[in-house]
């Protein structure tokens, strides 16, 4: 069932749980997203971002993505991950997309907050929901070694979200769902991270009861301190990484139990949906926060 992000969202915080969102730039993760989603009974948002037009257009798999959606037995929003340019979203938006994040968190807060703002007013009566961001994900900040965050993220306390600025925000441009900064980064930590729970709970009080909290980075962040983010009010995560890269030990390891053999490509993908699959439902038993499926 194709809806849009904020009829998702009025559920979460009806029943205090997180929406897991997930991109997906291939069919193997869009099926694997779809069934774990089918199989827990849970709502779901598939993803797909800006920066994976080299991965995959959108002009390819929108398509799939919206067919999917319809198809589903369960709410599915299709959703713009970190758009950056006003005419890939109108592309977008073309193309069935029910909800966009509108990013300009990298620009200074009146421009964020005007450029969002405008957005809302273009989106909202066509029935799209809208994310944007505010505060700074530290993923190509100073700290990243090799790839990997530190996970000692004290250094990066100037860039997390302040509560008032979020209520400013929020409330003057409309937003449906605000990420937030509060410790957790885009791809993969070494080690556990130390996520500012307190900070996720004044912007929780400060800003609308209407706007939903969204948690980036949800890989890694371990389930403790995940379960913990919820109850102080995210309503959406997105989750990726870990997804992403469970396939690539087993496959390579089923190629190197071949010895030369040859592996049929559909044997790997189908392969890498189950491995997928799987790990979008242990993430999503996570974000269901006790919620019975």
């Amino acid at each position: 069932m194709l809806v849009n992000l904020k009829d998702i969202l009025k559920d979460c915080e009806q029943h205090k749980y997180a929406v897991g969102s997930f991109n997906t730039p291939t069919l193997e993760t869009l099926r694997a997203v779809i069934r774990a989603a089918e199989t827990l009974g849970t709502p779901v948002i598939l993803n797909h971002a800006e920066n994976e037009e080299e991965v995959i257009p959108i002009e390819i798999i929108a398509p799939l993505m919206v067919e999917y959606a319809k198809n589903a037995r369960v709410p599915v929003a299709v959703h713009i991950d970190h758009g950056e340019t006003f005419p890939y979203l109108m592309k977008a938006i073309r193309l069935g997309f029910t909800s966009i994040m509108y990013d300009c968190s990298s620009l200074p807060l009146e421009t964020n907050i005007c450029r969002v703002k405008q957005f809302v007013a273009l989106a909202h009566p066509l029935g799209i929901s809208v994310e944007a961001e505010i505060g700074a994900m530290p993923n190509n900040m100073a700290g990243c070694a090799n790839g990997k965050e530190k996970s000692d993220l004290s250094y990066m306390e100037a860039y997390f979200t302040n509560p008032q600025e979020a209520a400013l925000f929020a409330e003057r441009t409309g937003v449906d769902a605000l990420a937030i900064s509060f410790g957790t980064v885009h791809g993969s930590y070494e080690g556990e991270p130390h996520l500012d729970i307190g900070r996720v709970k004044q912007i929780s009080s400060a800003i609308p009861a209407e706007t939903a909290l969204v948690m980036h980075g949800g890989s890694g962040t371990g389930e403790e301190q995940t379960r913990r983010a919820i109850d102080a009010g995210i309503r959406k995560i997105n989750y990726f990484t870990a997804m992403d890269t469970a396939p690539a030990p087993v496959l390579l390891d089923v190629i190197e139990q071949a010895k030369g053999t040859p592996v049929h490509y559909g044997r790997l993908a189908k392969l890498a949906m189950e491995i997928m699959e799987e790990k979008v439902k242990e993430a999503m038993l996570v974000f269901l926060n006790g919620r019975s499926v």
